[in-house]
């Protein structure tokens, strides 16, 4: 079996070659919490999951009774390297999930998302109610980065996938844009409250998505210095999750509070609701197979996870009924 050396700071690993995993994808899931309990008796299991797209049993990884808000997985070493964002800091694993450990100190906690760099794995941000904070060596040290927020409270943040100096982060007072990887912010055009999450085109960097408590979804296509309310076919305001298809960029997916799914196929201009045989409407993560664009999952609060093998047609539930689905990300491997 062939293999290949990969290197963090102060650490070697072996990742195996793409024959391990065969064609099928993976899913990774964040539970923040779930209702199946019974007084007296062991807590049920929250925090990370995964399985492939053909199984039908989920795999737990990491601590079992954390809050996981959010996860994010480095595509290019095919899921060796692994975070979990949590009340208690943020996790990282280097080994698929085998070993974890919280790299983050008592300063950083209720953890509410995590993105990797995907060109250099050492460059990590995190968010919290109180701001953004970075690590450029793995998580060995944080700075926290919001010189030029004005509301810290962050629930979203994005590394530009074609210029990592570029970032953009979704906070209580708009969206901020930052050119030096967050030494510094500044407000983009976009300054509605409560900004719940950002996407960005994967094709052109300078498209993005955001979605509100409230206010609805917005669209720019111009790096942010303008935005416009996107609204026809839209009966809901509050978006949680958006996705974007990246086989094919015009299509995108929002949920939110009881909104179901809503999709477009025009880049946001339009949009129509996809609900059939999905039987919780409160929605609050999304994610589209980046190996089959007809394949999209949903995290609902409180009933688990929905796939669609349509693009969004029909719905059926896929597992772990109860859970609080925080966040989801499918890999190609």
């Amino acid at each position: 079996m062939k293999s290949l050396k990969v290197f963090f700071t102060g650490l070697t690993l072996t990742v195996f070659s793409a024959g391990l995993f065969g064609q099928q994808s993976t899913v990774y899931i964040s539970v923040l919490s779930t209702k199946l309990f019974v007084v007296g008796a062991a807590n049920p299991e929250t925090g990370l999951y995964y399985k492939k797209t053909g199984d039908t049993v989920w795999n737990h990884t990491g601590a079992k009774n954390i809050r996981a808000f959010g996860l994010a997985v480095h595509t290019p070493y095919k899921g060796s390297l692994i975070c979990i964002a949590s009340g208690n800091g943020v996790h990282r694993s280097t080994d698929g999930g085998a070993t974890w450990r919280i790299t983050t100190g008592w300063e950083i906690t209720e953890v509410l998302s995590v993105v990797i760099d995907q060109s250099d794995p050492n460059f990590m941000l995190c968010t919290t109610p109180y701001g953004v904070h970075r690590t450029l060596d793995g998580g060995i040290t944080w700075k926290e980065c919001n010189n030029g927020i004005k509301e810290k409270f962050a629930s979203s943040v994005v590394i530009d996938h074609e210029n990592n100096k570029i970032l953009y982060c979704g906070t209580e007072d708009g969206v901020y844009r930052s050119e030096n990887m967050g030494e510094s912010w500044q407000r983009t055009g976009l300054g509605v409250s409560g900004v719940r999450v950002v996407v960005q085109n994967p094709k052109d960097p300078n498209t993005l998505v955001a979605g509100t408590d409230d206010h609805g979804i917005y669209v720019t296509r111009n790096a942010g210095k303008y935005w416009e309310k996107t609204e026809a076919g839209l009966d809901h305001l509050t978006f949680y999750a958006i996705a974007y298809d990246p086989t094919n960029p015009q299509v995108l997916y929002a949920g939110g509070y009881v909104t179901g799914v809503y999709k477009s196929s025009d880049g946001g201009l339009s949009w129509t609701r996809k609900n059939e045989g999905l039987t919780n409407l409160n929605i609050h993560s999304l994610a589209v197979d980046p190996t089959n664009g007809s394949r999209v999952f949903v995290g609902t609060q409180w009933s688990g996870v929905f796939q669609s093998d349509n693009a969004g047609d029909t719905w059926r539930n896929i597992g772990l009924n109860g859970s609080q689905v925080w966040t989801i990300s499918v890999q190609p491997f």
